[in-house]
């Protein structure tokens, strides 16, 4: 008569203890202890984003300077032009990594807030990268800036944001990334 084959015996998971066991205390007080660290962590970056919005932004005069640029479509695109309205400048680039946190901000906001034209200021030069900014929607306007842009708008550093108030004068700036809401802050 053949021997009957023993039943087959689940290993214990690694994660959860097999039923009526305990986990090892240090175990228990391991994953408190990383609880606890992530937390700070977390915290420390919250404190890091806010104490950076409150650093200095880009050196401009009190009005601003003309900003000359083209859309997508290839219309052109002139800061005068949207006297009247608030105006967000976000100069930003696709290879930009702090950009690509700060991007859907900026569309986030710009979509709530249809009465402020918000132009985000491409730094990309490759016409590859141009052809694939027009397939994606940003929630932005994503305008080309002419060439003297740089000398008329010292951004040294993306991304960098501006805000000009109804009448042309630069209300706030600032190079880095955005806390999320910063905008509803800044922009009258």
């Amino acid at each position: 008569m053949p021997e009957p084959e023993p039943a087959a015996v689940a290993a214990p998971s690694p994660v959860a203890p097999a039923a009526g066991r305990k986990l090892p205390a240090w175990l228990h007080r391991a994953a408190r202890e990383a609880r606890s660290l992530l937390l700070w962590l977390a915290v420390a970056a919250l404190v890091a984003m806010v104490l950076g919005s409150l650093r200095g932004g880009i050196d401009l005069p009190a009005i601003a300077p003309e900003l000359r640029a083209a859309d997508l479509a290839g219309r052109p695109v002139a800061l005068r032009a949207l006297r009247g309205r608030p105006v967000v400048l976000y100069f930003w680039a696709t290879w930009c990594t702090a950009c690509s946190l700060t991007s859907p901000t900026v569309g986030q906001f710009a979509r709530a807030h249809p009465d402020v034209a918000v132009l985000g200021v491409a730094m990309d030069d490759d016409d590859d990268v141009w052809r694939e900014l027009a397939s994606t929607d940003k929630g932005f306007r994503v305008v080309r800036p002419a060439a003297d842009v740089t000398a008329l708008w010292p951004v040294r550093a993306l991304p960098s944001t501006v805000v000009v108030d109804a009448d042309g004068k630069v209300v706030w700036s600032r190079q880095g990334v955005l806390v999320p809401g910063e905008l509803n802050w800044r922009v009258p």
